[in-house]
């Protein structure tokens, strides 16, 4: 096996790394995103009655639940993502690599949050504190719910630091990576030769 070949499988493991960190953040959120589009096609507005027989109340409760049980921590959150983020760089991607530790942690929030307030409903209350109760679709919500209220302020708590740690990554990963410049031993075999040398 030449080296190139052992190149391109050190990337190829190193793309299926960050695929993998990328569905662990995002694809509860998108699974939450799917019943509530579900809702949608069935024409079934929030409430706390079941949407034509359908459990999908639990399902979304479900699906968020899972959502929230890595997101809500910003360090395994964090962690996740600059997993990541160095596994771009080891594919030789620092834009990639700087863009998914400014935005993933940011989508892996807000997805399942936008979820949230757009299935709430009057008499549907979400708090931080946890007060208050929201049925939907015939199944209690509780705290996936709830958990919701507090994204913004986590946002906030590390957003300053995402934002500089991928700058810097984005910096250190082009600088890294630019290509070599080729050495003065590379002769050129088309090179006319020199004048001085020619009546010799």
């Amino acid at each position: 096996m030449d080296e190139d070949e052992i190149q391109s499988g050190q990337r190829h493991t190193a793309r299926n790394i960050w695929a993998a960190c990328v569905a662990v953040l995002i694809v509860p959120a998108a699974m939450a995103w799917i019943v509530r589009l579900v809702a949608l096609g069935a024409q079934c507005a929030p409430g706390p009655d079941p949407c034509r027989g359908m459990a999908l109340g639990g399902g979304l409760r479900d699906a968020l639940a899972l959502t929230w049980l890595i997101n809500s921590n910003s360090l395994v959150l964090l962690a996740i993502a600059f997993v990541a983020t160095v596994a771009s760089l080891f594919a030789r991607r620092p834009l990639r690599a700087a863009l998914t530790f400014l935005l993933l942690p940011l989508a892996a929030l807000i997805v399942p949050m936008a979820v949230v307030f757009v299935s709430m409903y009057p008499g549907c209350t979400v708090s931080e504190a946890g007060i208050g109760s929201c049925v939907l679709w015939g199944a209690e919500m509780g705290a996936s719910f709830h958990a919701a209220a507090g994204v913004q302020w986590q946002i906030y708590s590390f957003v300053p630091y995402s934002f500089s740690i991928a700058l810097m990554l984005g910096i250190v990963g082009l600088f890294l990576m630019r290509p070599r410049p080729l050495g003065h031993a590379t002769a050129n075999p088309h090179r006319m030769p020199d004048s001085r040398f020619d009546s010799e």
